[in-house]
């Protein structure tokens, strides 16, 4: 049995959830494991629910003509999915992929909805989507800041990230070639 106290406490930071709430919530979770490199999501999948990750860190990215983009990455005890496709039911254009061996437990959109129809205070999970959002700050970055600069956000925010994934990913969060993340890297040490 995987330890939900992770997941217990993102949803007590949105709602007074009782015990025994927390527990129904618990009991409409699918818990799977992924390989390394394995898919979440490819492109034209649809998202069919929302992923706590218990252990491990997964990709958001998308190709475009030229290389891959990496929108964004998720570590335990955050939620993951391609917002856009779980919430319209469209397929996705984009992949979230393991980085490293990891487990997630998931909920479907069907069970997300008859939890709000069974409790009100269910509703505030509706704040969990809002976070998946593309951080608007993010992308401005890539459009205002220097390679120094976006490279030192990084690692005021996330300063985990630097070694836990690779070098060619991280480049590719930052709107950078690895040849300009290995010079910014440098200059910065």
């Amino acid at each position: 049995m995987p330890d939900f106290s992770g997941i217990h406490t993102s949803l007590l930071q949105l709602h007074a959830f009782s015990a025994d709430q927390l527990q129904l919530f618990t009991t409409r979770l699918s818990i799977k494991k992924l390989k390394k490199k394995e898919f979440l999501l490819k492109p034209d999948q649809i998202s069919k629910s929302l992923s706590f990750i218990i252990t491990g860190g997964l990709r958001f990215y998308t190709n475009t003509d030229e290389s891959e983009l990496t929108i964004n990455f998720f570590t335990e005890n955050q939620w993951v999915a391609d917002i856009e496709s779980f919430l319209m039911q469209l397929p996705s254009k984009n992949y979230i992929e393991a980085v490293e061996k990891s487990e997630i437990a998931s909920l479907t959109l069907k069970d997300l909805h008859e939890l709000m129809d069974i409790h009100p205070g269910f509703r505030m999970l509706n704040a969990l989507i809002a976070n998946l959002t593309i951080p608007t700050k993010h992308l401005a970055a890539l459009n205002t800041m220097s390679p120094d600069m976006r490279y030192k956000e990084l690692l005021l925010s996330h300063p985990d990230w630097i070694n836990r994934f690779p070098q060619m990913q991280i480049a590719s969060y930052l709107g950078m070639s690895p040849e300009t993340l290995s010079r910014v890297r440098s200059r910065i040490a």
